[in-house]
């Protein structure tokens, strides 16, 4: 894809952080936006920043990992714009733990958030996009943490590796049926100077308890202070937005903020080739 004037771009998760910073790299490739997300501050402040820069927006402030948010955000689209011509699915979440500790209810609402809200907008959207017939993209944030594994953060590691196993097949699928003008990319970034370890403040409604005594454990303690210090000690995200349109540019599936990032997966391959355990 070269050309973005005048196209729409729909973007979850873009109240802060990666989803933000591509929403308004879409401005200064002269598209029209949609962004989404489950915090009305962030959100407020991302459509602010956008109008300021004369961009055309609207927005949605909902928890995209229902299925009825999503297809909300999709009617929303074609009333406000009548096309899409790429979905950013950006939304995610983590909480940190080993799987024989972390409450059931992070298990469901990562998820949700990290995996199944992606899946849904594929879902709802791919099919105007193959209608459309023009020149299309859909991305999906995953992580570097979907391509290597750690001893923490099990369900972020998960979802993240299904998310990447998301676009891959959905790639295949595609070309598999002849469909070609529906770029797909899996963004892996490693630790950028975002929000999400902050992810606790905000849960939706349904897994706001925090009366789980795991919330009090030194596990789940140690989890946010490791968390919080590798995201703050991560890159700027002022390059990142330029890294995808780069990559939409050239039509790189794996989009990596990190370069390096890609010692750690294949590092992870060669282990599983050589029958060696998990390292």
């Amino acid at each position: 894809m070269k050309d973005f004037k005048d196209k729409v771009i729909v973007v979850t998760g873009a109240g802060s952080g990666i989803g933000e910073a591509i929403a308004k790299e879409a401005v200064l490739h002269g598209m029209k936006v949609v962004i989404n997300d489950i915090d009305a501050n962030g959100l407020e402040k991302t459509l602010e920043d956008i109008r300021a820069m004369g961009g055309e927006v609207v927005s949605q402030c909902a928890d995209i990992s229902q299925l009825k948010n999503v297809q909300a955000l999709y009617d929303l689209t074609m009333r406000t714009y009548g096309q899409v011509d790429i979905l950013v699915n950006n939304a995610g979440v983590a909480v940190s733990g080993p799987i024989w500790e972390i409450p059931v209810q992070d298990i469901n609402w990562i998820t949700e958030v990290n995996l199944l809200s992606h899946a849904y907008g594929m879902r709802i959207f791919i099919p105007k996009m193959i209608e459309q017939g023009t020149e299309a993209a859909v991305i999906n944030v995953a992580s570097t943490a979907g391509i290597m594994v750690s001893p923490n953060a099990v369900m972020y590691h998960s979802t993240k590796a299904a998310d990447v196993a998301l676009a891959e097949s959905t790639y295949l699928g595609l070309k598999a049926r002849g469909i070609n003008n529906i770029q797909i990319h899996a963004l892996c970034p490693a630790f950028i100077q975002t929000k999400i370890y902050e992810s606790d403040k905000y849960r939706p409604e349904r897994y706001a308890s925090m009366d789980d005594p795991y919330y009090q454990s030194q596990e789940f303690k140690a989890g946010f202070i490791r968390s919080k210090r590798s995201v703050l000690g991560g890159i700027p995200i002022d390059s990142v937005g330029m890294t995808v349109f780069t990559a939409l540019e050239d039509n790189k599936f794996y989009i990596f903020t990190h370069p390096e990032s890609i010692y750690p997966a294949s590092q992870r391959l060669m282990n599983m080739v050589n029958g060696k355990n998990p390292a």
